[in-house]
C-alpha cells in the first residue's frame, strides 16, 4: 500500500477543528441569548398591554399618569379604581358608569365636582346646572327645566331677560341695549366714545345711559359692584379677568347678556362685539353693579 503524504501534519488539522467547533458554540449561544431577550421583550409588551389597556372597553391604566384626586371626572377623563384598588381611566361615561354601579340619566350626568370648582354653589355656573341628588353626590345638567324639577326650585326669571330687581331692571336693560348698539366700534385705548371705547370706556357709558355711575377704571369697577358668584349670574352683570388672579390685577371687564355671553371691548385691533365664556378664559371676578 503506498501511502500519500499531504504535507499538512496531523496536529494542526486537530487544532483547526478545535476552533471552529469553539466558534459554532459561541455562535448558537449569542443566538439563543438574542431569542431570550427578544422572549422577555414580548413577555413585557403583552403584560403592559394587559395592565395599561383593558382592549375593547375603552379603559387605560394610570400607571403612567399622576393619581387623580378623586374619582370621576377630572376634564378630559373619568377616573375609577378597579377591583384591586389600581386606578383607572376611560373618555366613555357608559363605562364608567358600569364599572362604579353608578345609574345614568339621560339629562344630567353622574360626576364629581372637579377639583377647580373652587367657590362654586348648587345652581347656574355659567355653562351647566349643578345640584344634589338625594344621596348627596354631586350632578349636572345643561336644561334648565331638569335643574328646577330635581331642586323643587321655583322657576326664577330668565338670566337672558330678567334682573333681580324691578327697580334696577330697566336701568340694567338700558345700559346693555347702549353697549350692544355699539357693536362693530373699534377698540380704542382709553376711548369713552362715541367713535370708540376700550373696555372699561364702554361700561362705564353703558351704565351711565341706565343712571348708573360706575368708576373709569376696570378693578375700580369691580371695587363699585357687589360680589356675585357664577350661580348667581345674570343679565347685566360685570364680568373680570385678573392677569395675576387678584382684584388689583383686575386688567379686563365686559358685560354679561346671558346665555353665557357677554359684550366686551376686548383689545387693540378688534371691534366690540359678543364673546362666549369658556374654560380657557373664565372671568376671575363677577360683580353686580
Amino acid at each position: 500500500m503506498n501511502t500519500v503524504d499531504t504535507g499538512a501534519p496531523s496536529a494542526p488539522q486537530t487544532e483547526q477543528t478545535t476552533a471552529f467547533t469553539a466558534e459554532r458554540a459561541r455562535s448558537a449561544r449569542i443566538a439563543r441569548a438574542g431569542r431570550i431577550r427578544r422572549g422577555l421583550a414580548m413577555a413585557a409588551v403583552i403584560a403592559a398591554g394587559t395592565g395599561v389597556i383593558g382592549l375593547g372597553t375603552g379603559v387605560g391604566g394610570a400607571s403612567a399618569e399622576t393619581a387623580p384626586a378623586h374619582a370621576g371626572w377630572d376634564g378630559s377623563r373619568y377616573w375609577f379604581k378597579n377591583s384591586q384598588g389600581e386606578w383607572r381611566w376611560t373618555a366613555h361615561l357608559s363605562v364608567y358608569q358600569a364599572r362604579t354601579g353608578t345609574a345614568s340619566s339621560s339629562s344630567s350626568s353622574a360626576v364629581s365636582v372637579p377639583s377647580s370648582a373652587g367657590g362654586i354653589t348648587q345652581g347656574w355656573d355659567g355653562s351647566v346646572y349643578w345640584f344634589r341628588n338625594s344621596s348627596g353626590q354631586w350632578r349636572w345638567t345643561s336644561h334648565e327645566d331638569v335643574y328646577l324639577q330635581r331642586t323643587g326650585a321655583a322657576p326664577a326669571a330668565s338670566s337672558d331677560t330678567a334682573a333681580a330687581s324691578s327697580g334696577q331692571s330697566s336701568d340694567v336693560e338700558t345700559a346693555v341695549a347702549f353697549a350692544l348698539a355699539q357693536l362693530g366700534k373699534p377698540f380704542l385705548t382709553a376711548g369713552n366714545g362715541p367713535d370708540g371705547y376700550d373696555c372699561s370706556g364702554l361700561v362705564q357709558q353703558a351704565f351711565r345711559r341706565g343712571g348708573i355711575d360706575l368708576p373709569r377704571v376696570a378693578n375700580d369697577q369691580y371695587a363699585a359692584t357687589t360680589p356675585v358668584t357664577a350661580s348667581q349670574l345674570r343679565r347685566g352683570d360685570l364680568l373680570f379677568w385678573s392677569e395675576d388672579g387678584t382684584a388689583r390685577g383686575i386688567e379686563h371687564v365686559a358685560i354679561y347678556l346671558g346665555g353665557n355671553q357677554y359684550v366686551e371691548a376686548a383689545r387693540p385691533g378688534t371691534n366690540i362685539r359678543i364673546s362666549g365664556i369658556s374654560s380657557g378664559y373664565y372671568p376671575s371676578y363677577m360683580g353686580r353693579p
